[in-house]
C-alpha cells in the first residue's frame, strides 16, 4: 500500500501525462502502490477532468487539441 494520499497519486500522473509521458495501466500500479483495478480507476477519474484516453495498444496519453481536430476531420 502507498503512503500517498489520493490527491498525490492523481497529481503524479497527471504531472508525468503533461510533460509528455504515455504508459500503461501496470506503470500506474508500479509509480501509485495501487492495485491493477485502483489504477484503472485513478485513470479514468483524471479522464473526467484531463483530456487523456487509452489508447489500441493500452497507453494512457494526453489527447492534444491538434489530436482531437485530426480525429474529427
Amino acid at each position: 500500500m502507498s503512503d500517498q494520499t489520493p490527491e498525490e497519486r492523481a497529481a503524479l500522473v497527471t504531472w508525468h501525462l503533461s510533460h509528455g509521458d504515455a504508459f500503461k495501466t501496470a506503470e500506474v500500479c508500479r509509480m501509485t502502490g495501487l492495485t491493477r483495478q485502483g489504477a484503472y480507476r485513478l485513470m479514468c477519474k483524471v479522464s473526467r477532468v484531463v483530456p487523456i484516453f487509452q489508447d489500441e495498444k493500452g497507453l494512457w496519453q494526453v489527447l492534444f487539441a491538434q489530436e482531437a481536430t485530426s480525429v474529427v476531420d
